[in-house]
């Protein structure tokens, strides 16, 4: 029984040659190749219901590679190398600030 990554249709096989590779032996492999070139092709976009994409985290941090997290209702994947922070923290300074008590 399949499961349910298999194709859903079978690639054909070669044929083989019988008593020599003839101009009919050719035609049964270009048709041969070009049926197993086109099951590939429609398998390629092939949709996948069984997929949900609830519950994504908000940011990179702690994936692994090729996880999918959104941004914004944007969907993103971690690519290899990609680094996230957990958190921002930010120091600036202005002036000087006197308190004066009485």
């Amino acid at each position: 029984m399949p499961n349910s990554n298999s194709l859903t249709a079978p690639i054909p096989q070669l044929p083989r040659p019988i008593g020599g590779v003839d101009e009919m032996y050719v035609h049964q492999l270009v048709a041969a190749l070009e049926d197993a070139i086109n099951i590939l092709n429609s398998e390629r976009y092939r949709r996948f219901p069984e997929i949900g994409l609830s519950n994504l985290k908000s940011s990179g941090d702690g994936l692994r590679a090729g996880d999918v997290w959104q941004d914004s209702g944007t969907l993103r994947v971690v690519r290899a190398g990609d680094t996230y922070a957990t958190t921002l923290v930010g120091t600036t300074g202005v002036g000087s600030v006197t308190i004066v008590t009485s």
